[in-house]
């Protein structure tokens, strides 16, 4: 059945208009003793006609009276754009963010894609592009924190990549640059998979880091944590040299390269030192609260 027509519409006005217009008539007819019956009936008639109409235009007044009162905090929340730049050969992705998740994905296109969604709409986020560089910063665009903004940002496979947040989940997949830096001032995790970079910097206060990497000689890997866990997935013929230290809870597990390398443990099994194959990657590792995992990659 049809909702019949919004109050808010010409058509719905006039079918308010009428029954008020029919009820005044038929008040002034019943009013007069000697009021024709047949006028009266059409009177009566008249307001019947307009009193359903009416009851059919409630339900979409009430709606509107819903929305009205919603509206505005609907709004503000969720605001969000995607846009695109052109890279360079050598683009270096930089990024600032307050507190929410932000993901960068790799990709084969010459281009980095932006989208971002932000729960105030008086949010500023504005990319600035200069030479190899794209910067987000969040901090600068906005003096006061104004919620989460997350951001899913797509880059190509060669991008060097640098994010920083204070509070929020960092996700990167697949990059290819030559460092990927990824640190959370206060609380969240690091999830970094597909990652072939001469240089990684992991850090969190407290949340766990996933590493799931293939290490090149000479590449430098730091992983940092004060509560969660590290879990670090390599690749089988890997070389590096492991330094791996949990001062409080002493838990570290090399098993899974406990037949490719040399390990020794030191201070009650606090810290390990050890050596794989010809220990070509330097791989430092530090959890305060939490463990420490290193094992070969499943592909």
């Amino acid at each position: 059945m049809s909702p019949g027509p919004s109050p808010l519409t010409p058509a719905g006005a006039e079918i308010v208009y009428r029954e008020g217009a029919w009820r005044r008539r038929a008040h002034a007819h019943s009013s007069m003793g000697d009021a024709p019956h047949s006028l009266k009936r059409r009177a009566r008639a008249g307001v019947a006609r307009a009193a359903r109409a009416f009851r059919r235009v409630s339900p979409a007044l009430a709606l509107f009276s819903a929305l009205a009162l919603f509206s505005p905090a609907e709004a503000r929340a969720q605001k969000g754009f995607t846009k695109e730049y052109p890279a360079t050969p050598n683009v270096r992705l930089f990024l600032i963010n307050r507190s929410g998740t932000v993901e960068v994905i790799a990709w084969e296109r010459a281009k980095v894609k932006v989208s971002a969604r932000m729960e105030s709409s008086s949010t500023r986020v504005v990319p600035q592009v200069a030479g190899d560089d794209v910067t987000i910063d969040v901090e600068r665009e906005n003096r006061e924190d104004k919620g989460d903004v997350n951001f899913t940002i797509h880059v190509p496979a060669y991008s060097t990549v640098d994010i920083q947040t204070k509070r929020g989940n960092i996700i990167v997949r697949n990059v290819r640059g030559s460092v990927v830096r990824a640190r959370v001032s206060t609380e969240g995790d690091i999830e970094l998979t597909g990652i072939r970079s001469q240089m990684v910097v992991a850090e969190n206060i407290m949340g766990n880091i996933l590493f799931d990497a293939e290490l090149l000689d000479g590449g430098t890997y730091e992983l940092k944590s004060t509560q969660g866990d590290i879990q670090l997935r390599i690749n089988a013929d890997a070389g590096f040299r492991l330094t791996a230290t949990a001062p409080r809870t002493r838990n570290i597990d090399v098993n899974g390269f406990a037949g490719r390398g040399q390990f020794e443990f030191f201070n009650d099994k606090r810290k390990v030192i050890g050596k794989v194959g010809n220990g070509g990657a330097k791989l430092n590792t530090t959890n305060t609260l939490g463990s420490i995992s290193i094992a070969p990659r499943s592909r």
